[in-house]
This record gives structure tokens, sequence and C-alpha cells, in this order.
């Protein structure tokens, strides 16, 4: 079996399990955990602070985006 295979295997499984007893704990591996968004990424990149300087807000505090050339 595939890693991805294995990931989306054992995220089901997980869901199941949490469907028929939601008040049960289940112990997750890390990476099925990351699978199934446990883990969120909260960097900032280069795209996201570029995005951002194009954002301007007009004397009504609408939020307008700017395309510089």
């Amino acid at each position: 079996m595939h890693n991805k295979e294995y990931l989306a295997a054992a995220a089901r499984a997980v869901a199941e399990q949490l469907t028929e007893a939601p008040d049960i704990y289940v112990a997750l591996d890390p990476d099925v955990a990351d699978y199934m968004g446990a883990f969120t990424e909260d960097a900032i990149v280069l795209a996201d602070m570029i995005e951002d300087a194009l954002l301007t807000i007009n004397g009504e505090a609408e939020v307008l985006y700017e395309e510089r050339r």
C-alpha cells in the first residue's frame, strides 16, 4: 500500500470510530493527523506579502486591490 493510500485508509478508520463513539480518545500517528488537517501552517510566504502590499483601504473603509506596474 502506498503512503497516500495508507493515510486515506487510516483517516477513514478514525472517522468511522469517531462516528460510532464520538466521546472516545483516538491516538493518531502524526502523519495521519497531518493528513486529516490537524496541523496548520501559519507562516507567511513571499506571495502573501506581495499581495498584501497591493491592498489599500480607501476613505470608505473598502479594501481595494491596486495592481502596480
